[in-house]
């Protein structure tokens, strides 16, 4: 039981800092990123759509790859090359380098790491999936938000940003700061990962990639489902992404309070995860996740609405909140379908491999489409379209969790 829980927190700890780099500096300092890397939201959106090519590519291999070797070794590795890549950004590079930057990172956080650390995941759980994916976005949330909060502090300071300045040989700016602070703690992820994480004895597979398509196609319905779960869910996520600028740009925060409200609001993710999946392992994920997606369906209608006509921060804030705290329950148990329906650990990885191509494709699209949006209509109509767009999202993850839940009962 210890080693089980150790092995958890160890794949916690993974989880968050291998996505750190790609996705923290935009989501919690985007104002900043933007106006000090002077590029458009265009540019970040087709940066993200590099990433998100390069990271479906790899799902399927990873997840063959996840099935037959050493965990440890993978998700090591993964955070050693993702650290990289910060320093990289520490040279602020243009947007062709900054793209080839975010297509590394795609190769790096997906490859080796992703369906190895939802494998692991699954197997550490056994019987209780919903306390064991639950647990681990709650878990990696609390350390996004504990890492937000310190990268905050580190962006304010001016002592440490004339220090910074007198030690190192490029540009000191406080997102630069925030930069080498997440290169530094991914670089150091990855070292205690090699020399701390052990595996379990019966992670590896030997079937051939043929065998393991044969037995894919016997869940091949249910796959399909959780994987349209993934990317509704997955795409509401990446809305958040957008709330710092929206705070900046229509609510009119600072850049110091868009950060800080971001960084305070991402507390809600352990807690909003955990009991997601406490309560997934009481009445099933597709219950909870059908609910989730009902609430998420409102929230969006509301803040389409408040965007373009009501100039109310309190509703627009209460709607954010509940809207965030819908994505991040969402995100506790999306994975939690894979017991439910019964796919064998033999097929984790495969089937994670799967329904991760299809389920984070939004990678791909919600950068340039949200960019497009951003940089082409006034500031409220913009986040008005993109509010809709996440709505029809949402309608389609109701409909693929409904679709689902009969599916699972009927087998």
């Amino acid at each position: 039981m210890i080693i089980n829980k150790l092995r958890l927190f160890y794949l916690i700890f993974t989880g968050e800092l291998i996505f750190a780099l790609p996705f923290h500096i935009n989501r919690f300092f985007r104002p900043s990123l933007l106006e000090e890397f002077e590029y458009t939201n265009s540019m970040m959106g087709m940066a993200f759509t590099t990433y998100g090519i390069t990271a479906l590519i790899c799902y399927f291999p990873g997840g063959f790859i996840a099935d037959r070797f050493n965990t440890r070794k993978l998700l090591s590795i993964s955070l050693i090359l993702t650290s990289l890549g910060g320093l990289m950004l520490l040279f602020y590079p243009n947007f062709y380098f900054l793209c080839f930057i975010y297509g590394y990172w795609g190769i790096t956080s997906i490859l080796f790491c992703w369906s190895a650390l939802i494998k692991a995941t699954k197997i550490v759980g056994k019987n209780r999936q919903g306390l064991s994916f639950g647990a681990l976005e709650g878990g990696r949330g609390l350390i996004a938000a504990i890492l937000s909060s310190i990268a905050v502090i580190i962006y304010s300071n001016i002592f440490l940003q004339e220090y910074f300045a007198d030690i190192v040989p490029i540009k000191s700016t406080p997102l630069s700061l925030v930069i080498c602070f997440y290169t530094i703690s991914t670089f150091i992820a990855g070292i205690i990962i090699w020399f701390f994480f052990k595996n379990e004895t019966n992670e590896s597979s030997s079937e051939s990639i043929l065998l393991a398509f044969k037995k894919v196609k016997n869940f091949l319905r249910v796959i399909s489902y959780q994987a349209l779960i993934v990317l509704s869910a997955y795409s509401a996520y990446k809305g958040v992404d957008y709330y710092s600028q929206y705070f900046y740009d229509i609510l009119n925060f600072s850049k110091e309070k868009s950060a800080t409200t971001m960084s305070n609001l991402s507390y809600l993710r352990p807690i909003c995860a955990i009991t997601a999946g406490l309560v997934a392992d009481k009445i099933s994920a597709t219950k909870h996740s059908i609910f989730l997606f009902i609430i998420l369906s409102i929230s969006f209608i509301c803040l389409s609405l408040f965007s373009l006509t009501i100039n109310i921060q309190i509703l627009i804030l209460i709607n954010i909140i509940t809207s965030m705290v819908a994505v991040f329950a969402l995100r506790g148990i999306y994975f939690c379908y894979l017991k439910e329906t019964n796919i064998p650990s033999s097929m984790t990885g495969f089937s994670v491999g799967i329904i991760s191509l299809i389920g984070f494709f939004p990678d791909v699209y919600i950068g340039p489409i949200f960019g497009y949006f951003l940089d082409n209509y006034d500031k409220e109509l913009s986040y008005n379209l993109c509010y809709i767009f996440l709505l029809v999202i949402s309608i389609i993850g109701l409909i693929s969790s409904l679709k689902l839940h009969y599916a699972k009962n009927s087998t």
